[in-house]
């Protein structure tokens, strides 16, 4: 009988360590069933599949069940949807996100001619002879979480990110990751996505090769070469019975070594399933230079752009490589005197007129996009460049396929996300209608199944019309009314029969502050006021001009 309760505590032992992540759980294990259901939504399945209203189950962290006749698990946590719109979690193919930044020199703009770089980590392993190929480098390596950046991301609703390294010409390999909260190895989803290249020159005496255009080219060709000869040196190495003076063991070189994957089988047929190489460039020439290094290694290529696609549409369409599109539209040139009107040149009106029609221009013609956020000075003001982008030509539906099930099927992942179906990784945007619609407010991100709210309301919302007494004019009443958003309040005071217009409004952690010019009506000078909102009424001071206060 003993033997039996031994056997059946190792059982029991070896399944709940089967079960287990890697990491050893500090208190209670977690285990309880997570059922969600949103009821009474229209639903976005994927671009141009909706349903008007219905009923969206997830349970434990996947989608279980989408449609009009949804029976309720007796289990499900229930969440009304009236109103809201469901859409799939947004991708985004080009972003830092939770990577080193590089050194001032290397950011855009940075660069000082007369000032020395950063001297060079010294040579670690066996690294590539130039420090500017780093395609030995892995993001995930060094991948963080950052809430605030997470926070603003999933405002505009992504949900999922590409985060590439950001240093050097080959820049090593990228990693997808949630943008939920966690620490990295619950949020890394896949690593070694893409090689990331770039055509980014560091001019000036101290940059160090190359420093040219022709430069940049040149290595990176040689680079691609090498890899080749790498890898038929090391399989001539290694098929040779013995050792012998006329076969040379090749050098051992990591940064080669991390681009076979994308340079196996070179001069066979091209498939999706080799390891993709992006290549980033500034403008289209430099995009027709990477359709040329495309075709000449036969590379599984996407082009990160540049925006200037439109120009060369003919060409670009031609090299049939997908395209990730920013949306950094440029501001809108000053010409209010002769002299702003004469330092625009043609060209960049031109190109400020243009650039918000790239996106449509390349979609209508058959060109594969996706759309990023990288390169916006606020990555909050996505959602309002899709929206420009839409009213210039490119399709609502094609805007939500290059967010969703676009970069979900550049990824190989198409099975997991993009869409809404059963069976996919419940990533979920609410919002309160139409995604690119201006007046549409993201309400809430779901990742993995947990819920993230994308600004929460705050606990006692001031907003709205209140009823005004003074306790220094007993008998007088009078209003005041706040509106806006509810970290960007205004509004006005009615006493005495006047209008006052607040000239500041905060509230921040609970706490009503108000500052009112009071001439009109006798108080001669600026009054300010601070009061805690209930929820129904809302108790605070005042100070007048002359120092008095009331309540």
């Amino acid at each position: 009988m003993q033997r039996w309760i031994v056997l059946f505590v190792f059982i029991c032992l070896t399944a709940s360590s089967i079960l287990a992540q890697t990491a050893p759980v500090v208190g209670i294990r977690e285990n309880t069933p997570s059922v969600h259901a949103f009821t009474n939504a229209r639903i976005v399945v994927s671009p141009g599949k909706v349903i008007a209203k219905g009923t969206l189950v997830v349970r434990n962290g996947i989608i279980e069940a989408a449609g009009e006749n949804v029976t309720l698990p007796p289990d499900a946590r229930v969440w009304d949807m009236s109103g809201r719109t469901l859409y799939p979690g947004l991708i985004d193919l080009a972003t830092d996100y939770g990577i080193p930044k590089p050194p001032p020199q290397q950011q855009a703009g940075g660069f000082d001619p007369f000032q020395a770089p950063p001297r060079p980590d010294p040579v670690k392993g066996a690294a590539h002879w130039n420090p500017k190929v780093r395609s030995d480098y892995d993001a995930v390596s060094e991948f963080q979480q950052e809430s605030r950046a997470a926070e603003k991301l999933r405002s505009q609703g992504f949900t999922l990110v590409l985060a590439i390294p950001q240093r050097g010409l080959f820049r090593g390999t990228s990693a997808l990751v949630h943008l939920g909260d966690g620490a990295p190895v619950d949020l890394v989803i896949k690593s070694k996505v893409a090689q990331h290249v770039t055509f980014e020159q560091t001019p000036g005496f101290f940059g160090g090769y190359p420093n040219s255009l022709m430069g940049v080219i040149a290595l990176i060709r040689q680079t691609w070469l090498d890899a080749d000869w790498y890898r038929k040196a090391h399989d001539t190495y290694a098929n040779t019975p013995k050792a012998d003076d006329r076969t040379k063991r090749p050098e051992t070189n990591a940064a080669l070594e991390a681009l076979q994957d994308a340079v196996q089988g070179r001069f066979g047929e091209l498939t999706s399933s080799r390891q993709p190489v992006v290549i980033e460039v500034s403008d289209d020439l430099n995009f027709l230079r990477a359709a040329k290094i495309q075709r000449e290694f036969n590379l599984n290529t996407w082009v990160f752009g540049s925006g200037q696609e439109y120009r060369r549409l003919d060409a670009i369409k031609a090299a049939k490589l997908p395209v990730i599109v920013p949306l950094n539209f440029p501001e809108t040139p000053s010409v209010d005197t002769p002299e702003e009107a004469l330092n625009v040149t043609l060209e960049e009106l031109q190109h400020w007129d243009a650039a918000p029609e790239n996106a449509g221009r390349l979609s209508k013609a058959g060109v594969p996009i996706s759309l990023t956020s990288a390169q916006l000075k606020d990555q909050a003001t996505f959602l309002g460049q899709v929206r420009k982008a839409i009213e210039r030509g490119l399709s609502a539906d094609a805007a939500l396929a290059a967010v969703t099930t676009t970069p979900a099927k550049w990824l190989g992942m198409e099975n997991r996300f993009g869409t809404l179906d059963k069976g996919k990784v419940a990533n979920i945007v609410i919002t309160d209608g139409d995604l690119f619609a201006e007046k549409t407010k993201l309400q809430e991100i779901w990742i993995d199944g947990k819920r993230y709210e994308v600004k929460p309301p705050p606990a006692n919302d001031p907003r709205g019309t209140w009823d005004v007494t003074i306790s220094t004019d007993p008998g007088q009443q009078g209003s005041l009314s706040l509106k806006g958003e509810a970290d960007k309040l205004s509004g006005t005071l009615n006493w005495k029969e006047k209008e006052l217009k607040f000239s500041a409004v905060a509230f921040s952690a609970g706490r009503l502050a108000l500052t009112v010019a009071t001439d009109s009506i006798g108080w001669a000078g600026t009054t300010t006021m601070s009061a805690t909102p209930g929820e129904k009424e809302m108790q605070g001071v005042g100070n007048k001009p002359d120092g008095s206060s009331f309540a």
